[in-house]
Protein backbone atom coordinates (compact mmCIF):
# COMPACT_ATOMS: atom_id res chain seq x y z
CA UNK A 1 0.00 0.00 0.00
CA UNK A 2 1.28 3.41 -0.92
CA UNK A 3 0.10 6.74 1.01
CA UNK A 4 2.50 9.03 -0.10
CA UNK A 5 1.65 13.21 0.69
CA UNK A 6 1.80 13.69 -3.48
CA UNK A 7 -0.78 11.05 -3.75
CA UNK A 8 -2.91 11.96 -1.26
CA UNK A 9 -3.32 15.56 -2.00
CA UNK A 10 -2.68 14.73 -6.28
CA UNK A 11 -5.58 17.05 -7.83
CA UNK A 12 -7.28 13.85 -9.22
CA UNK A 13 -7.91 12.51 -5.83
CA UNK A 14 -9.16 15.62 -4.43
CA UNK A 15 -11.21 15.71 -7.57
CA UNK A 16 -12.71 12.25 -6.84
CA UNK A 17 -13.52 13.63 -3.26
CA UNK A 18 -15.32 16.55 -4.35
CA UNK A 19 -17.82 14.59 -6.38
CA UNK A 20 -18.36 11.64 -4.97
CA UNK A 21 -18.28 12.28 -0.87
CA UNK A 22 -20.98 14.85 -0.74
CA UNK A 23 -23.25 12.39 -2.67
CA UNK A 24 -22.87 9.37 -1.04
CA UNK A 25 -22.67 11.53 2.29
CA UNK A 26 -25.85 13.43 1.85
CA UNK A 27 -27.29 9.28 0.85
CA UNK A 28 -26.42 8.37 4.17
CA UNK A 29 -28.06 11.20 5.86
CA UNK A 30 -31.27 10.34 4.48
CA UNK A 31 -30.62 6.44 5.40
CA UNK A 32 -29.77 7.34 8.98
CA UNK A 33 -32.78 9.35 9.37
CA UNK A 34 -35.46 6.77 7.50
CA UNK A 35 -33.56 3.84 9.60
CA UNK A 36 -34.17 5.68 13.34
CA UNK A 37 -37.13 8.38 12.77
CA UNK A 38 -38.89 5.71 14.54
CA UNK A 39 -37.41 6.63 17.62
CA UNK A 40 -39.14 10.33 17.20
CA UNK A 41 -42.61 8.62 16.04
CA UNK A 42 -42.46 6.46 18.99
CA UNK A 43 -42.93 9.42 21.34
CA UNK A 44 -46.87 9.04 19.79
CA UNK A 45 -47.09 5.93 17.71
CA UNK A 46 -46.15 3.47 21.03
CA UNK A 47 -49.63 4.46 22.96
CA UNK A 48 -51.54 4.79 19.74
CA UNK A 49 -50.76 1.11 18.30
CA UNK A 50 -50.38 -0.98 22.00
CA UNK A 51 -46.57 -1.18 22.06
CA UNK A 52 -44.64 -1.92 25.39
CA UNK A 53 -41.29 -0.89 25.83
CA UNK A 54 -40.54 -4.36 25.09
CA UNK A 55 -42.50 -4.74 22.08
CA UNK A 56 -40.93 -1.07 20.48
CA UNK A 57 -37.51 -2.81 21.84
CA UNK A 58 -38.06 -5.46 19.52
CA UNK A 59 -39.35 -4.41 16.47
CA UNK A 60 -36.81 -1.61 16.27
CA UNK A 61 -34.12 -3.74 16.80
CA UNK A 62 -35.86 -6.63 14.38
CA UNK A 63 -34.34 -4.34 11.56
CA UNK A 64 -30.78 -5.69 11.89
CA UNK A 65 -32.32 -9.67 11.66
CA UNK A 66 -33.70 -8.35 8.02
CA UNK A 67 -30.28 -6.24 7.98
CA UNK A 68 -28.17 -9.44 8.60
CA UNK A 69 -30.09 -11.88 6.29
CA UNK A 70 -29.52 -10.01 3.50
CA UNK A 71 -26.25 -7.98 3.58
CA UNK A 72 -24.22 -9.93 2.49
CA UNK A 73 -26.06 -11.26 -0.73
CA UNK A 74 -26.51 -7.76 -1.28
CA UNK A 75 -22.80 -6.92 -1.22
CA UNK A 76 -22.30 -9.57 -3.98
CA UNK A 77 -24.74 -8.11 -6.15
CA UNK A 78 -23.48 -4.87 -5.72
CA UNK A 79 -19.92 -6.21 -6.98
CA UNK A 80 -22.21 -7.76 -9.74
CA UNK A 81 -24.05 -4.60 -11.08
CA UNK A 82 -21.89 -2.45 -10.16
CA UNK A 83 -22.43 0.16 -7.21
CA UNK A 84 -24.43 2.46 -9.04
CA UNK A 85 -27.25 0.62 -9.92
CA UNK A 86 -26.98 -1.31 -6.93
CA UNK A 87 -27.14 1.86 -4.54
CA UNK A 88 -29.90 2.85 -6.80
CA UNK A 89 -31.92 -0.66 -5.94
CA UNK A 90 -31.34 -0.11 -2.31
CA UNK A 91 -32.29 3.58 -2.11
CA UNK A 92 -35.67 3.00 -3.62
CA UNK A 93 -36.95 0.27 -1.84
CA UNK A 94 -35.97 1.33 1.59
CA UNK A 95 -37.79 4.75 0.55
CA UNK A 96 -40.90 3.09 -0.55
CA UNK A 97 -41.02 0.95 2.67
CA UNK A 98 -40.36 3.39 5.25
CA UNK A 99 -43.10 5.44 3.52
CA UNK A 100 -45.34 1.98 4.55
CA UNK A 101 -44.44 2.61 7.91
CA UNK A 102 -47.02 4.83 8.33
CA UNK A 103 -49.48 2.21 7.71
CA UNK A 104 -48.65 0.09 11.14
CA UNK A 105 -51.65 -0.24 13.63
CA UNK A 106 -50.34 -2.84 15.85
CA UNK A 107 -47.06 -4.74 17.26
CA UNK A 108 -47.16 -7.46 14.37
CA UNK A 109 -47.40 -4.78 11.34
CA UNK A 110 -45.00 -2.84 13.15
CA UNK A 111 -42.37 -5.83 13.50
CA UNK A 112 -43.01 -6.94 9.76
CA UNK A 113 -42.14 -3.38 8.31
CA UNK A 114 -39.32 -2.86 9.90
CA UNK A 115 -38.05 -5.95 9.56
CA UNK A 116 -38.65 -5.82 5.46
CA UNK A 117 -37.14 -1.92 6.12
CA UNK A 118 -33.80 -3.81 7.35
CA UNK A 119 -33.77 -5.97 4.35
CA UNK A 120 -34.20 -3.54 1.91
CA UNK A 121 -31.49 -1.43 3.77
CA UNK A 122 -29.30 -4.64 3.58
CA UNK A 123 -25.65 -3.46 1.96
CA UNK A 124 -25.86 -0.05 1.58
CA UNK A 125 -23.18 1.16 4.31
CA UNK A 126 -20.57 -1.31 3.92
CA UNK A 127 -21.43 -1.30 0.03
CA UNK A 128 -20.05 2.49 0.00
CA UNK A 129 -17.54 1.63 2.11
CA UNK A 130 -16.21 -0.81 -0.26
CA UNK A 131 -17.13 1.51 -3.15
CA UNK A 132 -14.73 3.97 -1.50
CA UNK A 133 -11.97 1.67 -0.95
CA UNK A 134 -11.60 1.60 -5.17
CA UNK A 135 -11.38 5.20 -4.96
CA UNK A 136 -8.93 6.20 -2.02
CA UNK A 137 -5.77 5.08 -0.17
CA UNK A 138 -5.58 4.74 3.27
CA UNK A 139 -4.70 8.06 4.88
CA UNK A 140 -7.09 9.54 2.45
CA UNK A 141 -9.99 6.91 2.85
CA UNK A 142 -9.71 7.12 6.74
CA UNK A 143 -9.96 11.32 5.86
CA UNK A 144 -13.25 10.73 3.77
CA UNK A 145 -15.21 8.19 6.12
CA UNK A 146 -14.70 10.34 9.04
CA UNK A 147 -16.03 13.08 7.27
CA UNK A 148 -18.97 11.08 5.45
CA UNK A 149 -19.73 9.20 8.56
CA UNK A 150 -20.47 12.30 10.53
CA UNK A 151 -23.39 12.95 8.28
CA UNK A 152 -24.58 10.14 10.47
CA UNK A 153 -25.04 12.08 14.36
CA UNK A 154 -25.55 15.24 12.15
CA UNK A 155 -28.25 13.49 10.40
CA UNK A 156 -30.12 12.65 13.81
CA UNK A 157 -28.91 16.10 15.05
CA UNK A 158 -31.15 18.28 11.98
CA UNK A 159 -33.58 15.59 12.25
CA UNK A 160 -35.11 14.93 15.55
CA UNK A 161 -36.34 18.82 16.08
CA UNK A 162 -38.15 18.40 12.53
CA UNK A 163 -39.32 14.73 12.70
CA UNK A 164 -41.01 16.31 16.08
CA UNK A 165 -42.38 19.47 14.48
CA UNK A 166 -44.18 16.90 12.42
CA UNK A 167 -45.14 14.86 14.81
CA UNK A 168 -46.62 17.10 16.43
CA UNK A 169 -47.90 19.01 14.33
CA UNK A 170 -49.07 16.31 12.08
CA UNK A 171 -49.31 13.01 13.33
CA UNK A 172 -46.41 10.27 13.71
CA UNK A 173 -47.47 8.51 10.46
CA UNK A 174 -46.26 11.73 8.30
CA UNK A 175 -42.87 11.59 9.67
CA UNK A 176 -42.57 8.51 7.71
CA UNK A 177 -44.16 9.98 4.91
CA UNK A 178 -42.40 12.66 4.23
CA UNK A 179 -39.42 11.62 5.36
CA UNK A 180 -39.23 8.63 2.92
CA UNK A 181 -39.27 11.20 -0.67
CA UNK A 182 -35.85 12.48 -0.15
CA UNK A 183 -34.61 8.43 -0.58
CA UNK A 184 -36.90 7.76 -3.87
CA UNK A 185 -35.13 11.34 -5.18
CA UNK A 186 -31.94 10.49 -4.77
CA UNK A 187 -32.11 7.11 -5.69
CA UNK A 188 -32.40 8.78 -9.32
CA UNK A 189 -29.26 11.00 -8.62
CA UNK A 190 -27.53 8.42 -8.08
CA UNK A 191 -28.33 6.15 -10.81
CA UNK A 192 -27.64 9.40 -13.25
CA UNK A 193 -24.65 10.61 -11.71
CA UNK A 194 -22.43 7.89 -10.08
CA UNK A 195 -19.96 6.06 -11.57
CA UNK A 196 -19.14 2.38 -11.27
CA UNK A 197 -15.65 2.53 -11.25
CA UNK A 198 -12.34 5.04 -11.58
CA UNK A 199 -12.75 4.16 -15.63
CA UNK A 200 -16.27 5.66 -16.26
CA UNK A 201 -15.63 9.14 -14.53
CA UNK A 202 -15.70 11.23 -17.47
CA UNK A 203 -15.16 14.35 -15.12
CA UNK A 204 -11.72 13.04 -14.63
CA UNK A 205 -8.81 13.53 -17.07
CA UNK A 206 -6.73 10.66 -18.18
CA UNK A 207 -4.04 12.22 -16.19
CA UNK A 208 -6.26 12.84 -12.98
CA UNK A 209 -7.08 8.99 -13.30
CA UNK A 210 -3.53 7.82 -12.84
CA UNK A 211 -3.41 9.71 -9.44
CA UNK A 212 -6.50 8.53 -8.33
CA UNK A 213 -4.92 4.67 -9.11
CA UNK A 214 -1.42 5.36 -7.85
CA UNK A 215 -2.66 5.92 -4.69
CA UNK A 216 -4.53 3.02 -4.40
CA UNK A 217 -3.15 -0.38 -2.65
CA UNK A 218 -1.90 -3.14 -5.33
CA UNK A 219 -4.29 -5.57 -6.28
CA UNK A 220 -3.79 -8.85 -5.11
CA UNK A 221 -4.68 -11.66 -7.88
CA UNK A 222 -6.17 -14.70 -7.41
CA UNK A 223 -9.37 -15.95 -6.26
CA UNK A 224 -10.90 -16.56 -2.38
CA UNK A 225 -13.29 -18.93 -0.97
CA UNK A 226 -16.16 -17.14 0.79
CA UNK A 227 -15.60 -19.73 3.13
CA UNK A 228 -12.37 -19.09 4.17
CA UNK A 229 -13.15 -15.09 4.96
CA UNK A 230 -16.38 -16.55 7.21
CA UNK A 231 -14.33 -18.54 8.86
CA UNK A 232 -11.16 -16.80 8.98
CA UNK A 233 -9.91 -15.93 12.84
CA UNK A 234 -9.78 -11.83 12.08
CA UNK A 235 -13.56 -11.92 10.45
CA UNK A 236 -14.38 -13.40 13.66
CA UNK A 237 -12.56 -11.10 15.90
CA UNK A 238 -14.13 -8.31 13.64
CA UNK A 239 -17.58 -9.45 13.80
CA UNK A 240 -17.25 -9.86 17.76
CA UNK A 241 -15.55 -6.01 17.85
CA UNK A 242 -18.43 -4.33 15.94
CA UNK A 243 -21.38 -6.38 17.30
CA UNK A 244 -20.15 -5.39 20.60
CA UNK A 245 -19.52 -1.65 19.81
CA UNK A 246 -22.71 -1.68 18.19
CA UNK A 247 -24.96 -3.55 20.82
CA UNK A 248 -24.42 -0.38 22.97
CA UNK A 249 -24.89 2.17 19.68
CA UNK A 250 -28.18 1.27 18.63
CA UNK A 251 -29.48 0.76 21.69
CA UNK A 252 -28.81 4.64 22.48
CA UNK A 253 -29.66 5.89 18.84
CA UNK A 254 -33.14 3.93 19.23
CA UNK A 255 -33.93 5.08 22.34
CA UNK A 256 -32.29 8.41 23.06
CA UNK A 257 -36.12 10.48 22.64
CA UNK A 258 -37.59 8.26 25.23
CA UNK A 259 -34.69 8.52 27.55
CA UNK A 260 -34.72 12.81 27.44
CA UNK A 261 -38.06 12.62 27.54
CA UNK A 262 -38.15 10.40 30.97
CA UNK A 263 -36.41 13.54 32.15
CA UNK A 264 -40.08 15.12 32.60
CA UNK A 265 -39.87 17.73 29.57
CA UNK A 266 -42.18 17.94 26.56
CA UNK A 267 -42.53 16.66 23.52
CA UNK A 268 -41.45 19.56 21.54
CA UNK A 269 -38.38 19.92 24.05
CA UNK A 270 -37.28 16.29 23.59
CA UNK A 271 -36.93 16.72 20.34
CA UNK A 272 -34.80 20.03 20.80
CA UNK A 273 -32.78 17.78 23.39
CA UNK A 274 -32.31 15.14 21.59
CA UNK A 275 -30.62 17.05 18.73
CA UNK A 276 -27.86 17.97 21.39
CA UNK A 277 -25.94 15.06 22.02
CA UNK A 278 -26.03 13.89 18.25
CA UNK A 279 -24.71 17.27 17.57
CA UNK A 280 -21.94 17.09 19.71
CA UNK A 281 -21.04 13.29 18.77
CA UNK A 282 -21.37 15.16 14.92
CA UNK A 283 -18.20 17.63 15.72
CA UNK A 284 -16.42 15.05 17.85
CA UNK A 285 -16.46 12.53 14.88
CA UNK A 286 -14.88 15.13 12.48
CA UNK A 287 -12.23 16.10 14.80
CA UNK A 288 -11.32 12.67 15.91
CA UNK A 289 -10.77 11.40 12.50
CA UNK A 290 -8.47 14.42 11.74
CA UNK A 291 -6.37 13.54 14.67
CA UNK A 292 -6.08 9.78 13.63
CA UNK A 293 -5.04 11.16 10.19
CA UNK A 294 -2.59 13.26 11.54
CA UNK A 295 -1.40 10.99 13.68
CA UNK A 296 -1.72 7.79 11.68
CA UNK A 297 -2.54 5.82 14.84
CA UNK A 298 -5.66 3.42 14.41
CA UNK A 299 -5.57 1.16 17.44
CA UNK A 300 -6.08 3.68 20.70
CA UNK A 301 -8.60 6.31 18.45
CA UNK A 302 -11.13 3.02 18.05
CA UNK A 303 -10.32 2.00 22.01
CA UNK A 304 -10.51 5.40 23.90
CA UNK A 305 -13.73 6.12 22.68
CA UNK A 306 -15.62 2.80 23.88
CA UNK A 307 -13.78 3.43 27.28
CA UNK A 308 -15.09 6.96 27.48
CA UNK A 309 -18.82 5.56 26.37
CA UNK A 310 -18.45 3.00 28.90
CA UNK A 311 -17.73 5.24 31.74
CA UNK A 312 -20.63 7.77 30.82
CA UNK A 313 -23.28 5.27 30.87
CA UNK A 314 -22.92 3.86 34.06
CA UNK A 315 -22.57 7.30 35.31
CA UNK A 316 -25.86 8.23 33.44
CA UNK A 317 -27.58 5.20 35.35
CA UNK A 318 -26.66 7.13 39.17
CA UNK A 319 -26.71 10.80 37.97
CA UNK A 320 -30.32 12.80 39.12
CA UNK A 321 -29.02 15.77 37.33
CA UNK A 322 -31.26 16.57 34.08
CA UNK A 323 -28.06 18.80 32.98
CA UNK A 324 -25.71 16.24 33.92
CA UNK A 325 -27.48 13.23 32.12
CA UNK A 326 -27.78 15.12 28.88
CA UNK A 327 -23.68 15.93 29.66
CA UNK A 328 -22.96 12.68 29.84
CA UNK A 329 -25.25 11.50 27.23
CA UNK A 330 -23.82 13.49 24.83
CA UNK A 331 -20.51 11.43 25.89
CA UNK A 332 -21.83 8.05 24.89
CA UNK A 333 -22.84 9.49 21.77
CA UNK A 334 -19.32 10.77 20.81
CA UNK A 335 -18.18 7.53 21.98
CA UNK A 336 -20.33 5.25 20.02
CA UNK A 337 -20.29 7.58 16.96
CA UNK A 338 -16.60 7.85 17.01
CA UNK A 339 -15.94 4.33 18.01
CA UNK A 340 -17.70 2.82 14.96
CA UNK A 341 -15.98 5.18 12.48
CA UNK A 342 -12.54 4.20 13.59
CA UNK A 343 -13.15 0.77 13.83
CA UNK A 344 -14.16 0.99 10.14
CA UNK A 345 -10.52 2.56 9.93
CA UNK A 346 -9.11 -0.26 11.42
CA UNK A 347 -9.47 -3.32 9.29
CA UNK A 348 -7.97 -1.40 6.36
CA UNK A 349 -4.53 -2.64 7.51
CA UNK A 350 -5.35 -6.13 8.00
CA UNK A 351 -7.52 -7.06 5.38
CA UNK A 352 -6.91 -6.66 1.54
CA UNK A 353 -8.24 -7.96 -1.78
CA UNK A 354 -11.57 -9.93 -2.31
CA UNK A 355 -11.04 -11.71 0.69
CA UNK A 356 -10.84 -8.72 2.80
CA UNK A 357 -13.80 -6.97 1.38
CA UNK A 358 -15.71 -10.71 2.27
CA UNK A 359 -14.43 -10.31 5.58
CA UNK A 360 -15.47 -6.54 5.99
CA UNK A 361 -19.29 -7.72 4.99
CA UNK A 362 -19.27 -10.24 7.48
CA UNK A 363 -17.94 -8.68 10.17
CA UNK A 364 -20.59 -5.97 9.61
CA UNK A 365 -23.42 -7.84 8.72
CA UNK A 366 -22.99 -10.15 11.90
CA UNK A 367 -21.55 -6.78 14.08
CA UNK A 368 -25.07 -5.16 13.40
CA UNK A 369 -26.98 -7.84 15.32
CA UNK A 370 -25.86 -5.64 18.16
CA UNK A 371 -28.55 -3.61 16.71
CA UNK A 372 -31.16 -6.19 17.54
CA UNK A 373 -29.74 -6.94 20.32
CA UNK A 374 -29.44 -3.76 22.27
CA UNK A 375 -32.21 -1.93 21.90
CA UNK A 376 -34.33 -5.45 22.95
CA UNK A 377 -32.43 -5.50 25.53
CA UNK A 378 -33.22 -2.07 26.84
CA UNK A 379 -36.31 -1.95 26.15
CA UNK A 380 -37.11 -5.20 28.53
CA UNK A 381 -35.05 -4.08 31.07
CA UNK A 382 -36.91 -0.89 31.01
CA UNK A 383 -40.60 -2.49 31.21
CA UNK A 384 -38.74 -5.36 33.99
CA UNK A 385 -37.66 -2.23 36.15
CA UNK A 386 -39.66 0.86 34.96
CA UNK A 387 -36.95 3.29 34.64
CA UNK A 388 -33.74 3.64 32.52
CA UNK A 389 -31.34 3.51 34.82
CA UNK A 390 -30.58 0.10 35.12
CA UNK A 391 -30.43 -0.24 31.08
CA UNK A 392 -28.22 2.89 30.48
CA UNK A 393 -25.92 0.92 33.42
CA UNK A 394 -26.16 -2.38 31.32
CA UNK A 395 -25.00 -0.59 27.84
CA UNK A 396 -21.57 0.09 29.26
CA UNK A 397 -20.68 -3.53 29.69
CA UNK A 398 -20.39 -4.43 25.79
CA UNK A 399 -18.78 -1.29 24.60
CA UNK A 400 -16.28 -1.52 27.58
CA UNK A 401 -15.94 -5.22 25.76
CA UNK A 402 -15.43 -4.28 22.70
CA UNK A 403 -12.85 -1.70 23.63
CA UNK A 404 -10.83 -4.24 25.24
CA UNK A 405 -11.08 -6.55 22.24
CA UNK A 406 -10.32 -4.13 20.11
CA UNK A 407 -7.47 -3.18 21.82
CA UNK A 408 -6.16 -6.61 21.99
CA UNK A 409 -6.69 -7.62 18.38
CA UNK A 410 -5.45 -4.05 17.19
CA UNK A 411 -2.32 -4.41 19.04
CA UNK A 412 -0.82 -8.01 17.86
CA UNK A 413 -0.98 -6.56 13.91
CA UNK A 414 -1.92 -10.12 12.77
CA UNK A 415 -1.14 -10.45 9.35
CA UNK A 416 -3.13 -9.70 6.02
CA UNK A 417 -6.73 -11.60 5.36
CA UNK A 418 -5.67 -11.99 1.05
CA UNK A 419 -6.84 -13.89 -1.88
CA UNK A 420 -5.28 -16.67 -2.62
CA UNK A 421 -5.10 -18.48 -5.18
CA UNK A 422 -6.82 -21.67 -6.15
CA UNK A 423 -8.52 -23.29 -9.06
CA UNK A 424 -11.45 -23.09 -9.94
CA UNK A 425 -14.27 -25.00 -8.74
CA UNK A 426 -17.93 -25.60 -7.40
CA UNK A 427 -16.97 -23.86 -3.98
CA UNK A 428 -18.16 -20.72 -3.34
CA UNK A 429 -16.26 -17.65 -4.10
CA UNK A 430 -15.69 -13.49 -4.18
Amino acid sequence: MTSSPPAETAPGVRKAARRLVPLLGVCFFINIIDRTNVSIAALEMNADIGLSAAAYGLGAGIFFIGYFLFELPSNLALDRYGARRWIFRIMLTWGLISAGMALVDGPTSFYVLRFLLGAAEAGFFPGVVYYLRQWFGQREFARVLAGMSAFGPAANALSAPISTWILVTLGWQWVFVIEAVPAVVLAVVVLRYLPDRVEDARWLTPTERDEVREQLPDPTSGHVRLREALTDSQTVLMSLQYFLIMTSSYALVLWLPQVIKALGVSTVATGWLTAVPFAVAAAGMVWWGRHTTRTGEYVWHAVVPCGAGAVAFLLGAWVNSAVMSMFLLSVAAFAVYTGASAFWALPRRFVTGAAGAAALAVANSFGNLGGFVGPYLTGWIRESTGSFDLALAALAVPLLLGGLLTFRTGRSRPGPITERTTTPHSGETT
